[in-house]
């Protein structure tokens, strides 16, 4: 008897342990959605792209070179639907495999789409698909589609998905962005604060039709077959309505506060010749509203520490009063650059700073009051901004080579 209990157990345990394994596929029956491109067709259609890891596909090793396998490391599909789910579900009836998209790297929008038919429906879609990650980066195709950034064999990174968060985290030095935008972020921003989106932009750098084609990697030359990311698109609620060029983007990130170490930014030595090349670093901001009757302003304060890269003019480097005279002039850019975010935002009227939610959490009542109206509230807005920068170091040397004896 207790034998046959035993057994009766065994058998119950494989049974529950073999049922398991029904609804699991096999790596070789999957393929890795690498990235996801959306545009819109001349027709008026949802264009999908589609990017997958060839599991047979080329490598680049760190010199850039192409080995092992046979084929490209990735390709892109296109295809069209009336919606995002209708193009995927035709493409399945292409691939030979089935689609994974939990290792999704990157999301590219095409600016027509972006304008035209707005963030909704690719949302919608992502937020019902339990593959999605709420983590995934975001960009938008700059005078571009998202077909022609996801098709570009760059060099070094053979996959364009993966390449564009290598460049985002990369090039945190001249955009101010720390850290990308992520699709958790824009769905925080639009349903769950009073704030609009904004995401990082990504321009082609030279367009050409030889970029798609991995051959044109054996050409040294690579402005052609690389891409750059260029300001913030500003969005009115849903919808594509503008975009911060780069210093803008930086105003923005600051007051974001996702600006966490460091910005460049060269400028003229006043009156002297040459240059000053410094960076701003440890970056904190606040942001407060302050309501006066039926009015209300926002005191921006941003604090931080700097150091100098180059130094091409004749400037005593040793006499701190002539650092106080850098600080001033680097909390001067600084503070220019904030300003003209926030004017260049209340010109579209797009609340991406999330000045409504601030106002909301400190003063419910006037908002209740102004919320109605507040594109209009929010452009009438006057702004406040005070920025410190206290120079931490000259670098690994005080003299300069152009300094006069």
């Amino acid at each position: 008897m207790k034998r046959l209990k035993i057994l009766l157990m065994i058998t119950i345990v494989v049974s529950f342990s073999l049922a398991g394994c029904n609804g699991r596929r096999e790596l070789n029956e999957l393929l890795i959605v690498s990235a996801l491109g959306i545009d819109i067709s001349k027709s008026g259609k949802t264009e999908v792209h589609i990017q997958v890891l060839n599991p047979n596909g080329a490598t680049g090793n760190q010199g850039g070179a192409v080995s092992g396998g046979s084929g490209g490391s990735v390709y892109t599909y296109s295809v069209k639907g009336s919606t995002i789910y209708e193009g995927i579900d035709k493409a399945g009836r292409i691939l030979p495999r089935y689609m994974m998209f939990s290792h999704i790297n990157s999301v590219v929008i095409g600016e027509k789409y972006a304008r035209k038919k707005g963030l909704k429906p690719l949302f919608d879609f992502m937020e019902r698909n339990h593959e999605f990650r709420e983590t995934v980066p975001m960009f938008i195709a700059k005078h571009s589609t998202a077909k022609e950034i996801l098709t570009i064999y760059t060099p070094i990174f053979k996959n364009p998905g993966e390449s564009l968060n290598n460049r985002l985290q990369l090039s945190s030095l001249t955009t101010g962005l720390s850290e990308g935008v992520l699709e958790k972020d824009v769905v925080r921003w639009r349903f769950g604060e009073h704030r609009d989106p904004a995401i990082p932009g990504v321009e082609v750098l030279e367009s050409s039709k030889k970029a798609s084609d991995i051959s044109n990697l054996n050409n040294i030359r690579a402005n052609d077959k690389t891409f750059l990311i260029t300001g913030l698109a500003l969005f009115d609620k849903d919808r594509l309505k503008s975009w911060l060029t780069a210093e803008e983007s930086k105003g923005w990130a600051m007051i974001s506060g996702r600006t966490k170490e460091i910005s460049v930014f060269t400028q003229k030595c006043g009156n002297k010749k040459g240059h000053l090349a410094l960076v701003a670093k440890e970056i904190k901001t606040s942001v407060k509203p302050i309501v006066k009757g039926d009015n209300v302003f926002f005191s921006i304060e941003v604090n931080g520490k700097g150091y100098l890269q180059e130094v091409t003019c004749n400037v005593n480097l040793g006499d701190p009063a002539e650092l106080r005279v850098i600080e001033k002039f680097l909390a001067k850019v600084l503070k220019k650059e904030v300003v003209s975010a926030v004017k260049k935002a209340q010109k579209e009227k797009t609340d991406v700073f999330g000045f409504g939610q601030l106002l909301y959490e400190d003063d419910p009542d006037y908002w209740k009051r102004k919320k109605n109206d507040w594109p209009e509230n929010f452009a009438a807005a006057k702004i406040k901004a005070e920025v410190k920068i206290k120079l931490e170091t000259t670098g690994a040397r005080i003299e300069t080579i152009n300094q006069e004896k």
